[in-house]
């Protein structure tokens, strides 16, 4: 059962990855070249903040399942639980403004600092970020 877990889990992370890498470019060419900030972009952060609280949730119920010694440090969970509060953020923060490009920025911005948080737990746990 657990390396069922650790595997979802593992896989997963790939899939996180993408999108937030995706989502920078996303923001960075709205924010940069203005396009409209559309249903598209909107959803590319829902479905970015749902993946990374199923991540979340998965990492805490292996966490839990892992006998003491095996668990990772109180630094991994902190930094991806930082990770999907950023993206939740921008998302929520992005929809409150009116105009266009500010919402492409505040996007970014989240993107960015999710991005950061989730190569800095990646590396807590692995000892390198791939």
């Amino acid at each position: 059962m657990i390396e069922v877990l650790l595997r979802a889990h593992g896989d997963l992370r790939w899939v996180v990855l993408a999108l937030i890498i995706v989502g920078i470019g996303r923001a960075g060419w709205g924010w940069f070249g203005s396009p409209t900030y559309s249903r598209f972009d909107r959803l590319w952060g829902a479905i970015s903040s749902a993946l990374m609280d199923l991540q979340i949730l998965l990492g805490f119920v292996i966490f839990f399942l892992l006998a003491p010694p095996a668990r990772p440090t109180l630094w991994h969970p902190a930094f991806m639980i930082g990770a999907a509060l950023s993206v939740h953020l921008g998302a929520i923060f992005a929809r409150r403004l009116t105009e266009d490009r500010r919402k492409h920025y505040v996007q970014l911005l989240a993107y960015l600092v999710g991005l950061l948080f989730v190569l800095l737990g990646i590396r807590v746990v692995r000892g390198s970020i791939f």
